[in-house]
């Protein structure tokens, strides 16, 4: 169930000013927010723990289309749809015969797949330092994030990975393969329909969201 509850946290990153060295590290990022309109491709994912053992691997296919749809479809080692239409982010767990909804708001503005597919980066949520191996790190300023710190790699103008640090000393890293971008993705991609029979859980908006 821990590693289910993951990827609802990888399915789904302007108003307070950030330090000078937030708004350097924060370029080849803007930049990727200017230039790219959909992203779409193959994704591998591996969780270690805190000792460097790997205790999950999973790959799947996703498509992003900005701002704020996206699809995750893990096909290995279970299938899980994660989706969200800019409004709505379901789970859907095929053998469990189960999805849960919920809005999206600003409680799941910094899962990594809206990060990726929002309309601009939320400079608010998240602190930025360049590091010195190429990456980004962005720290969640809230306090209740789910996340522990996010780190980006960015080339070729476009996230080719990325790695989720939990509080627990677990490491989500996300690798993502044969690349198609600012090509068109349907729009029924990110809309989802449960299938009959299956049981639809709908969590509640979180106080103050949308």
């Amino acid at each position: 169930m821990a590693e289910r509850l993951r990827h609802v946290l990888l399915a789904a990153l302007l108003a307070l000013p950030a330090p000078l060295l937030a708004a350097s590290a924060l370029a080849p990022l803007e930049r990727f927010y200017a230039d790219t309109r959909t992203l779409a491709g193959q994704f591998t994912q591996t969780v270690t723990d805190a000792s460097g053992t790997v205790s999950e691997e999973s790959r799947g296919e996703f498509a992003i289309a900005r701002p704020g749809r996206f699809r995750w479809d893990y096909q290995t080692p279970f299938e899980q749809i994660i989706v969200a239409d800019g409004r709505e982010l379901w789970v859907y767990e095929p053998d469990l015969d189960q999805a849960t909804v919920r809005p999206v708001d600003e409680q799941t503005a910094d899962a990594p797949g809206l990060l990726l597919s929002g309309a601009r980066f939320p400079a608010d949520l998240f602190d930025a330092v360049a590091e010195a191996d190429g990456w980004l790190r962005l720290t969640p300023t809230r306090a209740d994030s789910g996340l522990g710190s996010v780190r980006l790699k960015l080339a070729d103008g476009t996230v080719q990975a990325l790695e989720l640090h939990d509080g627990l000393g677990q490491t989500t890293r996300i690798e993502l393969h044969h690349l198609r971008r600012n090509e068109p993705v349907p729009a029924k991609r990110f809309a989802f329909t449960p299938p009959a029979g299956v049981d639809v859980i709908r969590a509640l908006p979180a106080p103050g969201g949308g």
